[in-house]
């Protein structure tokens, strides 16, 4: 009768010491996980605090996947994880890099003109936009309602984190509204 008790005990023991083993098999991977994701958003941060990615996103894009972010997580020297843009499909069409959505000029009622940042948005004589918004007013004088020379605009930016130790890979996306000159970024491709 002991021996039974005591190889039930050991069944038991096995069983838990098995079931410990998988819950931290699962830690280990949510925490991989959240080492890739916190490498991702912290090279979305590199990108969205620059203005190139609006202004010129094929040159980064370029730069970035030649020579990825990289992150030394466990501090021995190598690099774990490395960060770059993925190829991504939006309406039909593959590339990769930040994509613009929109662009939307904004008109000059809607700028500042005491805001130091959009004091190169009202600057412009609006040459390019030759007689658009120009209205008559209840007197004699004309209202100009055209077009500053800067232009809001949308983008998403998808950035693919991969630990090489682990083969964890995540994608993560950001969405992102910032205005620039119209110049800079006339259509979104």
């Amino acid at each position: 009768m002991a021996l039974i008790f005591l190889l039930v005990f050991a069944v038991m023991a096995a069983t838990m010491f098995r079931s410990s083993l998988t819950s931290v098999q699962a830690l280990g991977n949510m925490q991989s996980r959240n080492e890739t994701i916190n490498a991702a958003n912290d090279a979305l941060d590199k990108v969205l605090s620059s203005a190139d990615f609006a202004t010129n996103p094929a040159v980064l894009t370029a730069e970035t996947n030649k020579a990825p972010f990289r992150l030394d997580v466990n501090g021995d020297g190598v690099n774990d994880i490395s960060v770059d843009f993925p190829v991504v499909t939006i309406d039909g069409k593959a590339k990769a890099g930040p994509r613009c959505l929109r662009v939307e000029p904004v008109p000059k009622s809607q700028i500042d003109p005491d805001s130091e940042q959009m004091r190169q948005c009202s600057g412009e004589d609006g040459s390019s936009h030759s007689g658009l918004g120009q209205q008559t007013g209840s007197g004699s004088s004309p209202v100009n309602q055209g077009l500053s020379g800067c232009s809001n605009t949308e983008w998403s930016i998808t950035m693919q984190a991969r630990d090489e130790v682990t083969n964890a890979r995540v994608n993560v996306v950001q969405g992102v509204g910032v205005r620039v000159p119209t110049a800079s970024v006339s259509t979104c491709e």
